[in-house]
């Protein structure tokens, strides 16, 4: 079998499973490969132990950017009813200093909330973020 590279073991052992289409954590796993076989620039991510609803997704911040070096700790916790309903995504202390980043976390972002759409993933909305983050001119 083809295991991702860079897999923590709690993702290792998760990915390991052979789940049903019509099981409600299918869709989460086959996520989870993609993201692990082919992260985006700047990201990775792990699952939260025994959890797969719950991933931290670190983001290393570009050279070319204001938040150079500096390295930030995403959350995302996925509902029962994903993709339906987006996943619940907040920073995790220290947050990074940004107009859409509130101290507590939260992050102001419609896709998020009223503009989510199935089709989109927790990876895709990591890079959405990461993108607001490396286009910001000031902290």
């Amino acid at each position: 079998k083809e295991r991702p590279q860079g897999a923590d073991a709690a993702s290792k052992k998760f990915l390991s499973n052979n789940l049903k289409s019509s099981n409600p954590n299918y869709r989460i796993q086959r996520e989870l490969k993609e993201f692990l076989r082919s992260p985006p620039p700047g990201l990775s991510v792990k699952i939260s132990g025994k959890n797969v609803r719950l991933w931290i997704i670190t983001f290393s911040m570009p050279d070319d950017t204001i938040y150079s070096g500096e390295t930030y700790k995403l959350r995302v916790q996925f509902p029962a009813d994903y993709p339906t309903s987006p996943p619940s995504v907040y920073f995790l202390s220290p947050t990074p200093r940004h107009e859409h980043v509130y101290t507590n976390g939260d992050i102001c972002l419609s896709l998020l909330g009223k503009d989510w759409r199935p089709i989109m993933t927790a990876q895709s909305v990591a890079q959405a973020i990461m993108s607001i983050l490396c286009g910001a001119q000031r902290k």
